[in-house]
């Protein structure tokens, strides 16, 4: 099935829009639990950073390089597969991250091992994501 870039642009602007509202909820929530006197600490989780690469993978792969012309269309469409597996797996991770796979309470560490579990399941997947694209390039079908 072929897109058009402007096809896929479309798609893309409303994933950055959920990629943006999604961590803007998280870096308000950030602020409101270290209170107005900073006391708690606050943090990125690695969830988060999942969310941000696929942001920076989103704008560079399907915007920016394909407007220089630095990357072809079918690229830029593989960019943007890639970018929706990682946000896909986002909400999983963050999950995680708040130690919602189990019932009891929370841990409160900054990589919850429940986050590991799930961020090393999405790392596989990209693993094979990659491997299957290179697969692609190698061998064309």
């Amino acid at each position: 099935m072929s897109f058009e870039l402007v096809q896929l642009w479309t798609a893309a602007g409303v994933l950055i829009g959920f990629q943006i509202s999604s961590f803007g909820w998280r870096i308000s929530r950030e602020v409101e639990v270290s209170g107005s006197d900073g006391a708690v600490s606050t943090w990125l989780p690695p969830a988060d950073i999942l969310n941000l690469i696929s942001m920076m993978i989103t704008a560079s792969g399907v915007f920016i390089l394909p407007i220089l012309g630095l990357i072809s269309n079918e690229v830029s469409h593989l960019a943007f597969g890639f970018a929706m597996l990682l946000f896909v797996g986002y909400p999983f991770a963050l999950a995680g991250h708040y130690d919602m796979y189990n019932k009891g309470r929370r841990s409160f560490h900054y990589f919850p091992r429940q986050e590991k579990i799930v961020v090393a399941i999405i790392a596989v997947a990209a693993a094979g994501y990659i491997a299957i694209v290179a697969f692609r390039f190698i061998f064309p079908f």
